[in-house]
């Protein structure tokens, strides 16, 4: 039996700023006009095994909108196991393999990354029998990637004795190299980029835990006994309180460094198919299209004489003049404007954002929520206007405001408002007034999206002053 695990844990710094903590770039279409990276991801992976058969490890800030994503191809929810906290890949497949070891301990699992493009399918389902074949014989087991260039973005796999004619045992990784090693790497021969895919058995791994790290391995074994099924819409796994604390309590290892440098056991693919990790906007420049003068265009730009550049528009105009081997991206509340050459560092500008306190790496103007989103439009001392967004047969929490009154003009759609008890439906320039205190609610009855105007007035305007009273979502806090 073969189980899909998707490791959708990543935040995706270097995609800023379409990328934020609460929206990682597994959950973004990239180019504007394409499935989400996790979308592409399931359904390269579901001829592989069924979505019955494919476990998801997902931040739990992230699992309900990863639920919602799925839907469309029938992922049940009950196999998403929502992280309390992010503990790097071994704790991740750690947990994975507990919870499959428990029925099928002779199971393979696939280990993939949420955030992957894969070009060639019929290769990469060649690749994946090969490795499932050497998983079988109780082997630890990676695919490496032929490097065609010196990149310096990628950890590297040596090569040791070959194992048969078409995989080698690991002699070393190494993390992320400087160019004059990665250039040294690539002359020399017999290194693969790590792909960050793995295949063996649920017990085969969790015995190697089990030698190799023996204190998360204590933590990891019978945490599934403190897992339950979350009470709102989406039934994911979640943890209990003490599931939580001990969950925190793991170190935070990668599966290469916990285990793989250690076993004897590790072996290597080559895999030759077109692979790309979408690591960094320079990416692009490998999957998506270009017009004759090399760029890659999307959303409303204006481009005159620029070349070999990546410009991403947004709702507004984006005029770009004279520009080679630039990165322009637009979004609602920021620009980002960069050297093509420079894509790694991006996530240097994440992190002074965060040791700033600046609330852009965490969020954007728009916020995802389980019944839909809202995009604050202006925000002053004393009103706040928001555009809210709520999908078909969604809805809000029944709450009320201790500091504010609302007033919701709609759109599009038709919205069904409850206050104080009594229901309202509103069509398109129809209004309705939530005073203070009010307990109110509203819901999408209609096919389309509701899309309405917020005007909120008030002493305090921010998501805490929320009592909620009822919530198909399990939530207690703000949202």
């Amino acid at each position: 039996m073969f189980f899909n695990i998707i490791l959708a844990g990543g935040s995706g710094s270097r995609f800023w700023p379409r990328s934020r903590e609460n929206h990682p770039k597994q959950l973004l279409n990239i180019d504007n006009n394409s499935s989400t990276l996790i979308q592409g991801t399931l359904q390269r992976l579901i001829p592989l095994a069924s979505v019955e058969q494919t476990l998801i490890v997902s931040n739990h800030n992230h699992a309900d909108e990863t639920c919602r994503q799925l839907a469309e191809v029938n992922f049940p929810p009950g196999n998403l196991l929502a992280e309390p906290e992010g503990k790097n890949t071994a704790a991740a497949i750690g947990l994975a393999a507990q919870w499959i070891a428990r029925e099928h301990p002779s199971a393979i699992m696939g280990i993939f990354p949420a955030d992957h493009f894969i070009g060639d399918q019929v290769g990469f389902q060649k690749i994946v029998q090969e490795a499932q074949q050497l998983a079988e014989q109780g082997f630890l087991v990676t695919l490496g990637i032929r490097p065609n260039s010196p990149e310096t973005g990628y950890g590297y796999i040596k090569q040791g004795d070959p194992l048969d004619e078409t995989s080698f045992k690991i002699e070393r990784f190494t993390e992320k190299p400087d160019a004059i090693l990665a250039q040294k790497f690539l002359k020399e021969g017999g290194y693969f980029w790590n792909s960050g895919m793995f295949f063996w058995k649920a017990a085969t791994f969790l015995d190697a835990m089990k030698r190799y790290m023996p204190d998360s391995y204590k933590i990891i074994e019978g945490i599934d006994d403190l897992i339950c099924d979350n009470k709102g819409k989406f039934s994911y796994k979640i943890f209990t309180d003490e599931g939580k604390k001990r969950y925190a309590s793991l170190p935070s290892i990668s599966v290469d460094h916990g285990i793989m440098e250690k076993s004897r056991q590790s072996v290597v693919v080559p895999a030759n198919f077109a692979w790309n990790d979408v690591g960094a906007w320079s990416a692009l420049d490998e999957i998506l299209p270009k017009d004759p003068e090399g760029n890659i265009i999307s959303g409303d730009v204006l481009a005159i004489d620029c070349q070999n550049s990546i410009l991403q528009g947004n709702h507004r105009l984006l005029a770009v003049l004279g520009m080679k081997n630039i990165i322009v991206v637009d979004s609602e509340d920021a620009l980002l404007i960069c050297d093509k050459s420079r894509a790694q560092e991006v996530k240097k500008i994440t992190e002074k954002l965060k040791s700033d306190k600046r609330l852009e790496s965490v969020t954007s103007p728009s916020v995802d929520r389980p019944w839909g989103s809202y995009t604050v439009l202006e925000e002053r001392e004393n009103y706040l206007v928001k555009r809210i967004e709520v999908f078909p047969g969604e809805k809000l929490s029944l709450q009320s405001h201790v500091y504010r009154s609302e007033n919701w003009t709609v759109v599009q759609g038709q919205a069904n408002a409850e206050k104080d008890g009594e229901s309202f439906f509103l069509n398109i320039n129809e209004s309705i007034f939530i005073p203070q205190g009010v307990r109110h609610r509203l819901s999408n009855p209609g096919t389309e999206i509701l899309i309405l105007i917020e005007i909120q007035s008030g002493s305090k305007l921010d998501e805490n002053d929320i009592t909620r009273y009822q919530d198909i979502y399990g939530r207690t806090s703000e949202g």
